[in-house]
């Protein structure tokens, strides 16, 4: 059975390499083009039991080739797996919804590529092999070869014969036998000649040759020497002579084999290693920039393949912002030493806070933080732990406070929270993502966060009803918040219960 045809269409040359290297690897026969244009005529003609077609090409795209694929009736049904950089769960949504069999992403992932191939393509069988070794005998003397042939045919071996030069040459080629018996004197190329064109090429090199001679000259063994020859039989044949000659260089032969074989597999072990470290290390450095970006719990999902929740979508949320009262005139009035160094122990009791209580932190800028609780992870009792949160956040920061007033620095803390339903997914543009929450829910913590006074945790009434029996408050009134179209009744918590 011949070996499945897989058609590479990919224009980038180290992608190409990697897949053609896999393909050949696994078994596959591999025919490779830089444009969309060609692979439609390679698949017309070819007729691959595959296509592995980039997205990005230049010319014609792969979406586009695709639709010129599924109009040909003789390229229809010819499975097409996509190949592209990107990650974006969208695109790869349309990628899929325009067709194609399979989705393949850059970097490539030799594990992933092949569980792909063998969902549309039947894995090549090994082309069975006799297990006896293989013979060439050359000897333009027809009752000579009759003679040696079955010899060596009643010991089990497999063996075929050459009655010149260019006959020899072409089956050494054609049929790889594991050892030649090379008779000398044959007219036109004699079996020198023959002997030191075998040496010449690398695939060949160490094929074990006995040459065949009735001459018994010491030049004549010398010269044969010279031409690569690995031993030599005289004329008239003694038969246990030969016998143990051909097994000892055909063992010598399967020895190198076998080398040869370790050596081929070590360095395909090398090369998937060295795929698999290059993977392992892209994964990282996507996951560094992810972190630079997103909040650790989305760059987990991220890691894991839920990457669906960067869409949009909605979510019922509590939502808590929080600042410190008197930054602005602290920052503009104190040296940036200073600055920094009350940012960073706020910093670090927010941190605490957010992990503890598992909150998402949507962002950060300055004093002022914001943090999401049930998204993109769902939290139970989430608006129970949003109240802990800030106050857990208010009391550590009331000695931070202390400390600070003590030092002339007339700081305070003041927090927001509400809940209700968010839009949530990724914003921004390539390269420069972040995870954000948008909706009335945030813009009314973020107001009640601005009306706080310092110590002052305010909430509103439907986070209150949410958490009554958690929590003592007092009422502050009505308040009409900048940018709301309606007063919001609010209240203050002074503790939990």
């Amino acid at each position: 059975m011949s070996a499945p045809l897989i058609l590479v269409v990919e224009d980038n040359p180290l992608n190409a390499k990697l897949m053609r290297d896999v393909l050949r690897s696994r078994g596959y026969e591999v025919v490779e083009t830089t444009t969309a244009e060609e692979g439609i005529e390679l698949a017309r003609s070819r007729q691959p039991a595959c296509i592995l077609m980039d997205i990005q090409l230049p010319g014609m795209d792969g979406i586009t080739a695709l639709g010129e694929l599924k109009k040909d009736a003789a390229t229809r049904d010819i499975p097409v797996i996509a190949v592209t950089a990107s990650a974006m769960p969208m695109e790869r949504r349309e990628i899929l919804a325009a067709g194609f069999d399979g989705y393949q992403s850059k970097p490539l992932s030799v594990k992933v590529l092949t569980a792909e191939l063998a969902k549309v393509v039947s894995r090549p069988e090994a082309t069975p092999q006799s297990s006896a070794e293989r013979i060439l005998v050359v000897d333009d003397e027809p009752r000579n070869v009759r003679l040696l042939c079955d010899l060596l045919s009643v010991r089990g071996y497999t063996v075929s014969n050459a009655a010149s030069g260019p006959e020899a040459l072409e089956k050494v080629v054609r049929e790889r036998p594991d050892l030649v018996l090379l008779d000398v004197m044959m007219p036109g190329m004699s079996g020198f000649e023959v002997c030191m064109r075998i040496r010449e090429d690398p695939e060949t090199r160490l094929l074990p040759i006995v040459m065949v001679t009735a001459l018994d000259g010491k030049a004549d063994r010398v010269r044969g020497i010279e031409a690569g020859a690995d031993d030599f039989l005289s004329k008239p044949i003694d038969q246990l002579e030969l016998l143990a000659r051909v097994r000892s260089l055909v063992r010598i032969q399967k020895l190198h084999t076998t080398v040869q074989q370790q050596g081929a597999r070590l360095e395909e072990w090398n090369q998937q290693l060295e795929v698999r470290v290059k993977e392992q290390a892209d994964q990282l450095a996507r996951m560094e920039r992810l972190k630079r970006f997103f909040p650790p719990q989305v760059t987990k999902m991220i890691s894991e393949g839920a990457d669906e929740m960067l869409q949009p979508h909605r979510s019922r949320v509590a939502v808590a912002f929080a600042d410190l009262r008197g930054f602005t005139h602290f920052a503009e009035s104190a040296e940036p030493e200073e600055v920094m160094e009350v940012l960073h122990q706020y910093h670090a009791e927010l941190g605490r806070a957010i992990e503890e209580y598992e909150g998402t932190l949507e962002h950060f800028a300055g004093d002022g933080v914001m943090v999401i609780f049930n998204d993109p992870v769902e939290v139970k009792d989430f608006e129970e732990k949003a109240v802990r949160m800030a106050v857990a956040i208010r009391d550590s920061c009331a000695a931070l406070c202390e400390r600070w007033n003590r030092l002339g620095f007339d700081l305070g803390i003041g927090i927001g929270i509400t809940t209700g339903f968010a839009t949530l997914g990724a914003v921004g543009f390539e390269g420069q993502w972040s995870y954000a929450a948008i909706g009335t829910v945030t813009n009314l913590a973020a107001r009640l966060c601005a009306e706080a006074h310092g110590g002052q945790i305010l909430v509103s009434e439907r986070l209150l009803a949410a958490v009554e029996k958690l929590v003592d408050a007092e009422p502050v009134g009505e308040l009409e918040l900048k940018g709301l179209s309606r007063s919001v009744v609010t209240y203050n918590v002074r503790a939990l219960r």
